[in-house]
């Protein structure tokens, strides 16, 4: 009998101990595929920025910040499932094209701002250029990009997000301009003004937007005093009548 009870615990705790084994590998499994899931999705978004090169310019410390992220993420990917051959595969690729963008990359003239045609566009390059910033933040909160870079790349980042709006507000102001809408296109005026004035760092882009602006300015404040004079006139030439009706000669009846 007691030996039936000892054998009752033993097969007890084993039962215990295989079931916590169970579920302790489940959790890591799952804990496993979490993590692998997160870092899929964070190449995934990385890969999508990476795009974006083609329309809005990237410096050299960008595409390399974009595309370390990556071999980050491929790497602990490869930790969680060194089974994996794909991810070597990628590994080994990601690191070629880092080399290259060392190599050969080129930034400034060779990526110049090119304006959203309309407001969707520049809704979704803000947006790109939104994701962007925060990507460098984290690397800066991670240690990977040092204050200096972050600081440079944040402001660069900053004033393109500055270009587009100047951009918008130029094509709304045209277009209020050709419906001869003067009070409109003067709030349109002086508030990309406004927006010009902040930036400190101009470049030939901004200056020329800031020429543009201030020709509309002098076109409107044109169209606005040719209009007053016209009214001016016409008020005139009403009291003019008005007097001619009053103090002409009198018909006898």
């Amino acid at each position: 009998m007691i030996y039936l009870a000892a054998l009752f615990i033993v097969m007890f705790v084993g039962f215990f101990a295989y079931t916590s084994y169970c579920n302790i590998r489940q959790e890591q499994e799952i804990e496993r595929r979490k993590k692998i899931s997160h870092y899929k999705n964070m190449i995934n978004d990385m890969d999508e920025l990476l795009l974006n090169a083609s329309h809005i310019p990237y410096s050299k410390s960008l595409v390399l910040m974009l595309q370390n992220r990556i071999l980050f993420a491929l790497n602990n990917i490869l930790e969680c499932n060194p089974s994996l051959t794909a991810i070597r595969t990628r590994i080994a690729d990601i690191n070629k094209q880092i080399e290259f963008v060392n190599t050969n990359y080129k930034s400034g003239d060779d990526n110049p701002f090119i304006a959203p045609k309309d407001d969707r566009q520049a809704i979704s390059m803000l947006k790109v250029i939104s994701k962007l910033r925060k990507v460098a933040r984290s690397e800066h909160n991670r240690g990977k990009v040092d204050p200096g870079t972050y600081q440079q790349e944040d402001r660069r980042l900053e004033i393109l997000m500055l270009k587009i709006n100047i951009s918008s507000l130029l094509n709304h102001t045209r277009d209020a301009f050709a419906a001869r809408q003067w009070g409109t296109t003067k709030q349109l005026i002086h508030k990309a003004q406004t927006v010009i004035r902040s930036i400190v760092e101009k470049d030939p882009w901004i200056e020329s937007r800031e020429q543009e602006f201030a020709e509309l300015d002098a076109s409107v404040s044109k169209e606005i005093s040719e209009m007053n004079k016209k009214e001016m006139h016409n008020i005139e030439e009403k009291e003019h009548d008005e007097l001619d009706e009053l103090f002409m000669p009198k018909k006898k009846w």
